[in-house]
C-alpha cells in the first residue's frame, strides 16, 4: 500500500473514537442553561384568572342543576312600552258608552214613542218632533231643549216649567197652550200663533199674537 494512504487512515481510525466520544458525553450546564434561556417560558394562570374560570364553572353547574329539578324559571317576554296611538285609542275605548244606551240626537220620534219617554225620562232633548199632533200633551218640566217642534201642534198643551233653550218652534200651534215659567232662552218662535196661550209670566196672551205674545 502507498504510504500516504496508510497515513491517511491511521489518522481516521484515531479521529473516529474521539467524535464518538464527543456525542455520548453530556452537554455542560452552561449550554443547557442558555438553550433553556433562549426557549419561550410557558406563562402561567394567575390566581385570579383560575377563581374567575372556576366560578363560571360553578355557575354552569348550578344552572344545569336547576334545569334538570324543574326549578328554573323560564324568561318573560319584554313587553313593548305603550305608544302614543295606543294610549289615546284605550283611553278613547275607555270613555264610549254602551251603544244601546247612547243617545241618538235628531232622531224622528213618533207621538207613541214621545208618550212612552214621558212616561220615564222626560228627556226629549235634540229630538226631532216637527209636525207631530200633541195637542193636549202634558209637557210640564220636560226637557225639550234643542227639540226641532217646526209646525208641531201644541194647542192646549202644558209646557209650564219646560226647559225650551234653543228649542225651534217655528210655525207652531200654540193656541191656549201653557207656557208659564218654561224656560224660552234662544227659542224661535217665528209664526207660531199663540191666541189665548199662558205665557212665562203668566199673562194671557190676545188673539192676534203671532210669534210674540200680546198682552
Amino acid at each position: 500500500m502507498n504510504r500516504r494512504y496508510q497515513i491517511i487512515l491511521i489518522a481516521l481510525s484515531l479521529a473516529l473514537p474521539a467524535a464518538v466520544l464527543a456525542a455520548s458525553e453530556p452537554a455542560p450546564p452552561a449550554a443547557v442553561a442558555a438553550v433553556a434561556a433562549a426557549a419561550p417560558e410557558k406563562a402561567e394562570p394567575s390566581n385570579e384568572v383560575q377563581s374567575r374560570k372556576l366560578a363560571l364553572a360553578e355557575a354552569k353547574l348550578a344552572a344545569l342543576a336547576a334545569e334538570g329539578n324543574g326549578t328554573a324559571k323560564p324568561a318573560e317576554p319584554k313587553k313593548k312600552p305603550a305608544t302614543k296611538k295606543k294610549k289615546a285609542r284605550a283611553h278613547k275605548a275607555k270613555g264610549k258608552t254602551d251603544p244601546a244606551q247612547a243617545k241618538v240626537y235628531n232622531r224622528r220620534l213618533s207621538e207613541n214613542e214621545v208618550r212612552g219617554i214621558l212616561s220615564t225620562t222626560r228627556d226629549l232633548s235634540g229630538m226631532d218632533l216637527s209636525g207631530l199632533n200633541l195637542t193636549g200633551m202634558d209637557l210640564s218640566g220636560a226637557k225639550l231643549n234643542r227639540v226641532n217642534l217646526r209646525m208641531a201642534n201644541l194647542e192646549r198643551a202644558d209646557l209650564a216649567e219646560t226647559d225650551l233653550e234653543l228649542a225651534d218652534l217655528t210655525g207652531a200651534n200654540l193656541r191656549g197652550a201653557s207656557l208659564s215659567q218654561a224656560r224660552l232662552r234662544g227659542t224661535r218662535l217665528d209664526g207660531s200663533r199663540m191666541d189665548g196661550a199662558l205665557w212665562i209670566d203668566k199673562t194671557v196672551c190676545r188673539n192676534g199674537s203671532v210669534g210674540s205674545c200680546i198682552e
